[in-house]
């Protein structure tokens, strides 16, 4: 069942093909875009961008998974998903959730417990498939399949390395031709043109603001042209499918002051610290509070209310660094840790880096930490 050539990893098949009876159900609907992309092992772009054309992986407890797909999609599905039985319906003729309805009948799933991706499903959609099946119960089971997402695949771990370092390797690349005098916007192209010719079909987001800008926390890229000693503060991601990169950085636009020096240094002994105590085994929360401590007793305000997140086919999938979460981490969790920093001038610095929870500890999947002494634009970074 895994002949498919997804230009994508492929998800945990077994997880997902035993995902229904380990968790009581008569089957698993996985419908919303990242968990379709996720279980299906195909990127259908029209799932997330047209929500009507509503698609779903249906995976029973007995018997053999099915896929539903828009007809005009049905190519793409198969050859792309590991799952072999694709069904479609007619776009503006049949109504999805009717063609899931007769789907889930010919598997013999009329009564019984099913779950299915219910913080995605409109309340339409969900009324009529109540109308259509009485006899089943609906249960979210987001949780569940976001739950074997968290621990990734060997063929998941490198595909994120690759593209992180993709992503990284544009930023080094675009910050050192960068200039003064340039825009913003000039700075930001760059960066986007490098990590789509590195590799991505697109770009997920792209902020970058200097100087009080910076401290907008989803600034994009105006026509300000940089002054010299301001903060730019830059936070990336490219899209591959269904999934994303994500790196953040500071650089200086040459002459940093002391204030901007000594706020850099700090933060990056604050991030390198912080992702070197991670450890399998412990709450997801613990790196939260570690990393609040050394603001702490680096007498610098702590405003985050999170510290870090894992990254998927979601931006933000579970667990989150942040307090409550109780989850612990296990080896083949991906996850990013990006503190932020306002210094008394208003200048906001950002990094961030993703890594791999293995059993001795963290692996990086960038390029490398940062420098520890704050970069300027127009200078090369060692690699």
């Amino acid at each position: 069942m895994t002949d498919s050539v997804s230009p994508y990893p492929l998800p945990n098949t077994g997880s997902l093909v035993r995902l229904a009876s380990s968790s009581n159900l008569d089957a698993v609907v996985a419908m919303s875009p990242e968990n379709f992309a996720y279980a299906t092992g195909a990127y259908i772009m029209t799932v997330r961008d047209i929500r009507p054309r509503q698609a779903f992986a249906v995976l029973p407890a007995k018997g053999d998974p099915a896929a539903l797909v828009c007809s005009i999609e049905r190519q793409q599905m198969q050859v792309e998903s590991w799952i072999k039985d694709i069904r479609v319906y007619t776009e503006f003729v049949d109504e999805p959730v009717d063609a899931l309805a007769a789907l889930l009948k010919d598997k013999g799933i009329t009564s019984g417990k099913i779950g299915i991706d219910l913080d995605y499903l409109p309340v339409n959609s969900y009324q009529r498939l109540r109308s259509l099946l009485p006899n089943l119960e609906l249960v979210d089971t987001h949780p569940v399949i976001s739950a074997v997402r968290a621990i990734k695949s060997n063929d998941e771990i490198s595909f994120l390395e690759k593209t992180t370092k993709q992503t990284h390797r544009a930023v080094l690349d675009a910050m050192s031709a960068s200039n003064l005098g340039e825009t913003e916007r000039v700075m930001a192209n760059r960066i986007a043109t490098g990590i789509i010719n590195n590799g991505a079909d697109g770009i997920r987001f792209l902020v970058f603001g200097s100087g009080q800008r910076s401290s907008q926390t989803h600034a994009l890229a105006s026509d300000k042209i940089p002054q010299p000693s301001e903060i730019i503060r830059l936070d990336v991601a490219g899209t591959y499918g269904a999934w994303c990169s994500d790196l953040a950085r500071t650089y200086s636009t040459g002459k940093p002051t002391a204030l901007q020096s000594d706020t850099y240094a700090a933060l990056w002994e604050i991030q390198t610290a912080t992702i070197n105590m991670v450890r399998a085994g412990m709450p997801a929360e613990e790196p939260f509070y570690y990393c609040k401590e050394r603001f702490e007793k680096a007498k610098l305000k702590f405003t985050m209310p999170h510290i870090g997140h894992s990254l998927g086919v979601e931006l933000h999938e579970s667990p989150l660094l942040r307090p409550g979460e109780k989850r612990k981490l296990e080896a083949g969790m991906v996850i990013n840790i990006e503190p932020l920093i306002t210094d008394s001038a208003g200048e906001t610095y950002h990094l961030e880096d993703l890594f791999v929870v293995t059993d001795n500890g963290p692996r990086l999947l960038t390029l490398g930490f940062a420098p520890k002494q704050i970069p300027v634009i127009g200078q090369p970074i060692p690699r």
